[in-house]
């Protein structure tokens, strides 16, 4: 337990308890459990956090009581650095619900019109209370679905005097004394028309209605052309899914976005879309605005977070900058293994590992291993890892090798074998493999890098752990991925270029460069996610991007891909652009008859005292 006295000082106590569920514990008299290990399914209700990581850290593997309190702190800094929004929303009752019977949208309305705000709309048959559609068009959008129809209007009840004319005038006894017109005996002979003086009868008459609601619910044998995502859309089979919304519901906005990193632009529709193709639940969209998370359908499985090459999508459960403080906390074994799993999955280990204790292994609780990308595992092997293993959840769909996340893994080891011929520095395995796992003997070290002095990006601090592996390696290699990956090479045709710097405009996590000392136009390949924007912004088409990359120390410094002589003021000297963009604009101005291009080949302030002194 990490308790706290009186005088706030802070320490470790090792305390003898019995952990069955429902038993509780306590410190001495006058002290303050701030963390204690256990498990949270067991003890929900303690009272202060629960940390499964120093519970197996403590009783499976070899740590000095010293070492234990600094686990302990840097579990309870990572459980205060947790924020996210979270918020209540009630249910939206409104419905619009579709019939093919008067008789079902009756029986429905009869039922629930207490519990919901009903639309309701016909599309065969007649009822006097319940308009009829003639056409529907219906269109989804953010909110719902947005509905055009049109109805039956034949009496203008503005006019309509009620003289009660047309009801005795009509051959079929149509209209009703509520001044329905029953559509399925009216012949449309129009006599009603005819003896009605204040002319508010137009038997063929209909109108245009809009409506936009959340939900649709289809009633009977209906074909309509449907939206596409027509996630809202119910029918009678599965109508509990929609009644079991009807309630207030929690979001927590666990995955968030940062457009300061993001490769996607929203303006060009065009870029890095890793986290769009990744997520099975349809919660991620790209539009104008960049990349919204739809924090209703996210089911918090990972798979855009571990996705995402820039960090721009982070789980705020254990964040990025989260993740790399806590290791500048807790010291990694030197060759050890670091045995990564989520609550469930590091309480069925210690159940079935008591009394099985191992040096050089580190335990870390981390709730979803699919949000586990290339940075996560290149930085802990780079901090002294040998090896990572990736826990499993038993009976669980979402298990690394099964979920899309397995493909950082299946990344890291190709990096890996490439330049240490290491295939088995990230693995997954099931509970009931562990020690069949944990016997094999491992060979060779990836060595321990000193620590960077800050976090700035997710991009970043891979770069740095790559380099520092490749260094190490000696190598020199080529890679080429069987599956797309976050890494590019960028070439440039320095004939076509004008160095206009239109590639530098999107390129937000820093890849493009310019030196406008040398007006050069440099590539940082290791911070290149090969979005592409780059090459679509481009005017003159010099840039090309291809998936295979080389891995040597230039990969990790800027390197040149076009350089521009000067175009120097002919007054005063000062270089104000190049002189290739300088003379792409003059060829575009000289079509141009009356346009004066005397003064272009001044700098800004020079133009305009030549300007004032040839007046």
């Amino acid at each position: 337990m990490l308790v706290q006295d009186s005088s706030n000082v802070t320490g470790l106590e090792l305390t003898e308890v019995n952990l069955h569920p429902g038993i509780g514990f306590s410190p001495d008299q006058g002290k303050t459990i701030l963390l204690a290990g256990g498990f949270s399914s067991i003890a929900p209700k303690s009272g202060f956090p629960l940390s499964s990581t120093l519970q197996l850290n403590h009783d499976l593997a070899t740590f000095s009581t010293k070492e234990l309190e600094e686990i302990a702190q840097a579990e309870l800094c990572r459980i205060n650095q947790v924020n996210y929004r979270s918020y209540t929303v009630e249910a939206d009752r409104q419905v619009c619900v579709i019939g093919d019977s008067a008789e079902r949208l009756n029986n429905f309305i009869d039922t629930y019109g207490g519990l919901l705000e009903i639309e309701p709309l016909l599309m065969k048959g007649y009822h006097p209370e319940i308009p009829t559609v003639m056409q529907l068009n219906l269109i989804g959008h953010s909110q719902g679905y947005h509905l055009d129809y049109q109805i039956c209007s034949p009496i203008n009840f503005e006019l309509c005097s009620y003289c009660g004319d047309c009801g005795p005038a009509c051959p079929e006894q149509s209209i009703s004394e509520n001044l329905f017109v029953d559509y399925d005996s009216c012949t449309f002979c129009t006599q009603c028309e005819k003896v009605c003086t204040a002319k508010a009868i137009d038997v063929h008459k209909v109108l245009n209605k809009v409506l936009d609601i959340p939900v649709v619910i289809m009633l009977g044998d209906l074909k309509a052309d449907l939206p596409a995502g027509s996630e809202n859309i119910f029918y009678e089979k599965n109508l509990p899914e929609y009644y079991a919304r009807l309630f207030p519901y929690q979001i927590d906005e666990v995955i968030t976005w940062n457009g300061a990193f993001c490769q996607f632009s929203g303006t060009l529709g065009h870029g890095c879309d890793f986290c769009l193709s990744s997520c099975p639940h349809g919660a991620i969209a790209q539009d104008s605005r960049g990349v919204t998370v739809d924090s209703l359908k996210c089911e918090e499985c990972g798979a855009c977070v571990a996705a995402c090459p820039t960090g721009a999508l982070q789980n705020e459960r254990f964040s990025d900058v989260s993740f790399f403080d806590y290791f500048r906390k807790v010291r990694i074994p030197q060759d050890g293994t670091v045995v990564v799993g989520d609550h469930d999955s590091l309480h069925g280990l210690w159940w079935r590992q008591q009394g099985k204790r191992r040096e050089n292994i580190f335990y870390l609780q981390y709730d979803k291993i699919p949000s586990l990308s290339l940075f996560h595992f290149l930085f802990l092997l780079n901090r002294g890892a040998r090896r990572i293993v990736l826990l499993e959840s038993e009976g669980h769909e979402d298990s690394v090798e099964m979920d899309k996340g397995g493909m950082q893994l299946r990344l890291a080891n190709e990096l890996l074998t490439r330049l240490y011929d290491k295939d088995d520095a990230v693995v997954s395995v099931r509970l009931r493999d562990f020690d069949e796992l944990m016997a094999v003997r491992l060979s060779g070290s990836f060595g321990r890098d000193r620590q960077e002095d800050a976090f700035i990006n997710r991009r970043q601090s891979l770069a740095v752990a790559l380099r520092s592996l490749v260094e190490k390696s000696g190598r020199e290699v080529t890679m080429l991925p069987e599956a797309r990956s976050s890494f590019a090479t960028l070439n440039c045709n320095s004939e076509q270029c004008t160095q206009c710097m239109a590639c530098l405009n999107n390129c937000r996590i820093g890849a493009m460069r310019a030196d406008p000392q040398q007006l050069t136009l440099n590539h940082l390949a290791a911070m290149c996610v090969g979005c592409g924007l780059c090459v679509r912004i481009c005017p003159e088409k010099a840039l090309t991007i291809s998936p295979e990359f080389l891995l040597k120390s230039d990969f990790f410094r800027p390197t040149e891909l076009a350089k521009a002589d000067p175009m120097a003021c002919k007054r005063c000297g000062k270089v104000f652009g190049t002189r290739k963009s300088f003379d792409r604009v003059m060829a575009i101005l000289s079509k141009k008859e009356t346009f004066d291009t005397r003064h272009f080949e001044y700098c800004d302030t020079c133009r305009i005292m030549n300007i004032f002194e040839s007046e």
